[in-house]
């Protein structure tokens, strides 16, 4: 038997890991914006000391009060108003934050949440989450957001019923 040398194991290892898909052709990145959309249902009788409602979406779930706040928040929707029963919207129009911009990947935490403070607040306290992005509409399993590059994720939905509040994330 001969002995490989060096070289020859270099190459063919290389080949082995460049080919891993054999020889499907490689994947075409997708060009132009990436995005979301979806419609947020309402039920129940709003709260009347509510001043702001927005669809937020974190990168990771809420383990702490610091993770509402950037890096973790990625996006949010404008303004929801008030009273509204349904409200359908898109990530391209209704971007409150412009500094915001959408990137591929997964997203563990869409929320609906609403605030009694007139001026927008950072501050976890400030904010009560009244509808979460779930699996299956169990508010307790929150669905992972995924978005795909030059690509517009569709029935990103939730529903907001006042009369069973989801579980809140820590304070």
């Amino acid at each position: 038997m001969k002995k490989l040398s060096f070289p020859l194991i270099i190459i063919a290892v290389l080949l082995i890991i460049r080919c891993n898909g054999g020889i499907e052709p490689e994947p075409e990145e997708s060009s132009g914006p990436t995005g979301f959309s979806g419609t947020v249902t309402f039920v129940g009788d709003w709260p009347s000391d509510v001043k702001r409602t927005h669809l937020v979406v974190f990168k990771n779930a809420i383990q702490t009060s610091d993770d509402f706040f950037p890096p973790n928040l990625s996006f949010v929707i404008d303004s929801i108003p008030y009273r509204s029963t349904e409200f359908t919207y898109n990530s391209f129009d209704d971007n409150f934050i412009p500094i915001f911009q959408l990137a591929p990947g997964e997203f563990s935490y869409v929320v609906v949440a609403q605030s009694n403070t007139p001026e927008l607040s950072l501050d976890r306290k400030d904010w009560i989450v009244v509808g979460i992005f779930c699996e299956n509409g169990d508010q307790s399993k929150p669905a992972k957001l995924v978005l795909r590059g030059g690509n517009t994720t569709t029935n990103v939905n939730v529903v907001v019923d006042f009369n069973n509040p989801p579980p809140q994330p820590p304070m």
